[in-house]
C-alpha cells in the first residue's frame, strides 16, 4: 500500500515504516533523522487510514487522521524537496479528500489550521483554492441538512434555487457525501432524488432478501472433458491488438470526428427527416444502460436498480417489440451482475453477486432460478482451490441461455458446465492450460514393476492402454467412495484411499499430495534461458516461474451458444476461443490473441468482438474485421449488425460490409429500428432517420 501511494503522491519506497494499529503518528523525536524519510512514512501511514476510514464512510476517524496528517505535511514537503528537488507533487489527499471530511463533520479549526498550513509553504499555494472551497462547503453541508429537515421530501435539482448556487453539480455531491455518511437519504423520485431525514417514516423498506435453492436433481456433476487444443481444426486470425497497444499507434484516432450538429449522417445517403424534442415522460430512463437487440425486439436492463416507477428493486429489465414499443417493464428477482443474452433467442439470463442464476422469457418473467453456489460443479471448485463466499462471483465469468431456453450455461475459472432448464447436468469442458505453461516436475512418485503396475491397475478397475484422463476421472470416482472424510460409515475407507493413492504414485510417477489435489498442482514456464562456457563446457542456465493452477489456467471470459445448434463457444483470456458441441467435445480453435468481451452466432455468422477489433466469420472463412477502438456494444438483427459507440451508430451488411453511420452531439440512450424508420435518441432529443436498412425483415 505505501509503494503505491508513494509512486502516487511522490517519495522513494524505501523505508517504509507501518502503524496500522494505532492512529497516532511517528514521535516528533524520530522526525529528520539523517536521510531517512520518517515524516514522509509518516504521513503516507495517516494517507492509507484517512482512505481507508472514507471507503469504510468512518468520517469522523477520517477527519481525525487528517488533522494529524496536517501536522506531518511540512515535514513529507521538506523530504520531498530534499531528496528529489523541485515539489512536483499533483495531488495531496489530505488538502482534497480530508478537507471535504473535515467539511461534512463540522471541523471548522481543522479547515483553519488547513488554509494556515497552506498559507505558510509556498509549495502548496496550488492548493489555496481548494481550502476555501472546502470552508463554504462547511456552511453549504449545514445548509442542505437543515433544509432536508425544514423540508423533507425536497428534490435534489430543486437546491442549486433554494440555496441560491451558482453550482448544481456541486450541491449534487455534497449531497452524496451526506449520503454516505448517513446524515441523509436520498429516495428516487422521477429522474432525481427525494431528500429525507435518516429518521424519516418515508424512507422504503430495503428489498427483502430471498433465499433460492438449487433446482438439480442430480448429486454429482457430468463427465469434465478436459479439451486437446492440439487435436482440433485451428483457425488463426489477424491478432487483435490490446487497447494500449493500438493508442501508441494513434490509429484509432483516424475516421472518426465527434458531431457538431444534434445528429448527424455520415458516409452514406440516410436521411434525417425530423428531429424532436422528446417530452419528458417519453424520455428514455438512464437507469438502462445496456441495451440487447434479440429475434423479438430490444432489451434494455438496468444492473443497478435506479430504474423509474419501479420502488426499491435490485435491478430492472424493459423490452421494446419490433416497433419500438414498450412491451415490458419489469423489476428482476435479484441483482444483474453478469448478463447472458442470445442474439437470435428468446429472454436472457442474470447471474446476482450472490451467485444465484435467474432466466426470464422474453415477458420478463422468471422461468428458472437456481443457487450456483449449491451446484456439485461450484462445491467442487471451492474446495479446490478455498474459494471464500465474497469472491466467488469474481470466478464465475458468464453464464448464457440457449436459443430455445432449454439449457443454460455456466462457466467458472476454466470449466464450462452445461445444465438443462430440468435440472440435469449435461456435460462439462476444461480449456487447456494457458500456452507456454507446463506442470511441475513431481519427485517423490513410488517406482514400480511391471507386476506392481497391473496391480494398480486392476484395484481401478482399468487396463492398459490407459491415458492420463483415464486415470484422474477413476482416480476422482474412487476417490468419492473411498475417501474417509466422504464415507465415515466404512471401516476400510482409510486403507482403501490409502492404497488408491499408492496405485497413483505407481501411475503417475507424482507422491500422493499431488495425486490427492489435481487441481493444486503447479505449472512452470521458463521465462529466460542463457548459455555460458565454462572451461570449454557448454552450460544452460533457465529462469522460471512456478505458479498455482488458478494462475496457468485460461480463464473462460466470454461464452455464449450457437443458434442453430446447441454448440456452445468459450473464450479464454489467451485469445483462443474453443467451439465444443452438444456433448462438450471440442470442434474448432479460433486464436484472436486477446480475449473477445463477446461471441454472438446468428446461424450464418459468427462475431467474435474484442477491444480493438470485431471478425466476422462463417465457419472457419474470415469475411471482415471492423475496428473498434472506439468500444461500444454490438447487436445484431436479420439485416445485419449495429456497433453502438457513446456518441455514435454504424451500421454493417450481415458480412461485415460498412452501410452508414449516425454520429451525435450527445451520448446515445436508445436505438431502434421502427417500419422503414431508424430512430436514434439521446436524453431529449429523438432523429428519425429514412433510408437505413430495417433491422427486422420478416
Amino acid at each position: 500500500m505505501f509503494s503505491i501511494l508513494k509512486r502516487l503522491f511522490g517519495g522513494s519506497a524505501k523505508n517504509v515504516t507501518t502503524a496500522r494499529d494505532a492512529d497516532a503518528p511517528v514521535p516528533a523525536e524520530r522526525l529528520g533523522e539523517g536521510r531517512q524519510q520518517d515524516a514522509t512514512n509518516a504521513y503516507y501511514d495517516a494517507m492509507a487510514k484517512v482512505q481507508g476510514a472514507i471507503a469504510g464512510r468512518d468520517f469522523q476517524r477520517a477527519a481525525k487522521m487528517v488533522r494529524t496528517s496536517l501536522d506531518l505535511i511540512p515535514g513529507w514537503v521538506r523530504e520531498q524537496v530534499r531528496d528529489y528537488g523541485p515539489f512536483q507533487i499533483s495531488s495531496i489527499p489530505a488538502l482534497q479528500q480530508g478537507g471535504t471530511a473535515l467539511a461534512l463533520v463540522g471541523d471548522a479549526d481543522g479547515l483553519l489550521r488547513m488554509r494556515s498550513l497552506v498559507a505558510s509553504i509556498p509549495e502548496l499555494a496550488p492548493w489555496a483554492d481548494g481550502v476555501t472551497d472546502h470552508q463554504q462547503d462547511l456552511d453549504l453541508f449545514r445548509r442542505i441538512r437543515n433544509l432536508v429537515a425544514a423540508s423533507p421530501g425536497c428534490l435534489q435539482t430543486d437546491l442549486k434555487a433554494r440555496l441560491g448556487l451558482s453550482d448544481g453539480r456541486r450541491a449534487g455531491l455534497l449531497v452524496s457525501y451526506l449520503e454516505k455518511a448517513d446524515m441523509i437519504v436520498r429516495v428516487p423520485s422521477g429522474k432525481t432524488y427525494k431528500l429525507l431525514p435518516p429518521d424519516s417514516p418515508e424512507i422504503p423498506q430495503p428489498v427483502p432478501e430471498r433465499h433460492v435453492g438449487s433446482h438439480r436433481k442430480d448429486k454429482s456433476s457430468p463427465r469434465l472433458i478436459e479439451i486437446d487444443a492440439a487435436k482440433l481444426a485451428y483457425v488463426p486470425l489477424p491478432r487483435a491488438p490490446l487497447r494500449w497497444e493500438e493508442a501508441a499507434t494513434g490509429r484509432e484516432k483516424i475516421g472518426y470526428v465527434a458531431g457538431t450538429e444534434e445528429f448527424e449522417i455520415r458516409d452514406c445517403n440516410w436521411r434525417i427527416v425530423a428531429v424532436e424534442k422528446i417530452p419528458v415522460a417519453e424520455r428514455p430512463d438512464t437507469a438502462f444502460r445496456s441495451l440487447y437487440p434479440t429475434s423479438s425486439g430490444v432489451f434494455m436492463i438496468d444492473e443497478s436498480g435506479k430504474a423509474v416507477e419501479l420502488g426499491a428493486v435490485h435491478a430492472a429489465a424493459l423490452r421494446f417489440d419490433r416497433a419500438g414499443a414498450l412491451a415490458s417493464k419489469r423489476a428482476l428477482l435479484q441483482n444483474a451482475y453478469r448478463i447472458g443474452v442470445h442474439p437470435v433467442g428468446r429472454g436472457f439470463v442474470a447471474l446476482s453477486e450472490d451467485c444465484v442464476l435467474h432466466a426470464y422469457n422474453d415477458a420478463v418473467e422468471p422461468i428458472l432460478e437456481t443457487n450456483l453456489d449449491l451446484a456439485p460443479e461450484i462445491v467442487a471448485l471451492r474446495r479446490r482451490f478455498g474459494i471464500s463466499d465474497d469472491r466467488l462471483k469474481n470466478h464465475i465469468r458468464c453464464v448464457a441461455l440457449s436459443r430455445d431456453a432449454s439449457r443454460y450455461l455456466f462457466t467458472a475459472v476454466d470449466e464450462a458446465w452445461c445444465i438443462d432448464c430440468e435440472g440435469r447436468g449435461l456435460w462439462g469442458a476444461k480449456l487447456p492450460i494457458k500456452e507456454g505453461w507446463k506442470p511441475s516436475e513431481q519427485t517423490g512418485g513410488r517406482d514400480g514393476t511391471s507386476a506392481q503396475v497391473e496391480q494398480a491397475l486392476a484395484l481401478m478397475g482399468l487396463a492398459l492402454p490407459v491415458t492420463t484422463d483415464d486415470l484422474k476421472s477413476r482416480y476422482r470416482e474412487l476417490a468419492k467412495q473411498w475417501h474417509p472424510d466422504l464415507n465415515r460409515g466404512n471401516p476400510r475407507a482409510g486403507e482403501q484411499m490409502t492404497a488408491l493413492n499408492g496405485a497413483m504414485e505407481i501411475l503417475t510417477g507424482m507422491d500422493a499430495g499431488a495425486v490427492a489435489r489435481f487441481a493444486g498442482m503447479t505449472f512452470t514456464r521458463e521465462i529466460e534461458r542463457t548459455e555460458i562456457n565454462v572451461g570449454g563446457l557448454k552450460l544452460t542456465m533457465t529462469m522460471g516461474m512456478t505458479v498455482g493452477e488458478l494462475h496457468a489456467a485460461d480463464w473462460i471470459y466470454a461464452a455464449s451458444f450457437a443458434a442453430s445448434s446447441n454448440h456452445v463457444y468459450l473464450a479464454g483470456y489467451s485469445g483462443r476461443i474453443v467451439e465444443v458441441d452438444d456433448r462438450g467435445q471440442g470442434v474448432r480453435v479460433y486464436d484472436i490473441g486477446t480475449v473477445p468481451k463477446r461471441i454472438a452466432d446468428t446461424g450464418e455468422f459468427l462475431y467474435l468482438l474484442a477491444d480493438t477489433r470485431l471478425y466476422v466469420l462463417q465457419a472457419e472463412t474470415l469475411h471482415a474485421i471492423v475496428d473498434t477502438f472506439e468500444g461500444g456494444e454490438l447487436f445484431l438483427a436479420q439485416s445485419g449488425f449495429g456497433l453502438l459507440e457513446k456518441k455514435r451508430l454504424r451500421w454493417f451488411s450481415k458480412s461485415g460490409q460498412f452501410v452508414g453511420s449516425v454520429v451525435t452531439k450527445d451520448p446515445i440512450r436508445r436505438a431502434y429500428s421502427t417500419g422503414d424508420h431508424l430512430i436514434i435518441e439521446t436524453r431529449q432529443r429523438r432523429a428519425v432517420v429514412e433510408g437505413a436498412p430495417r433491422w427486422w425483415l420478416t
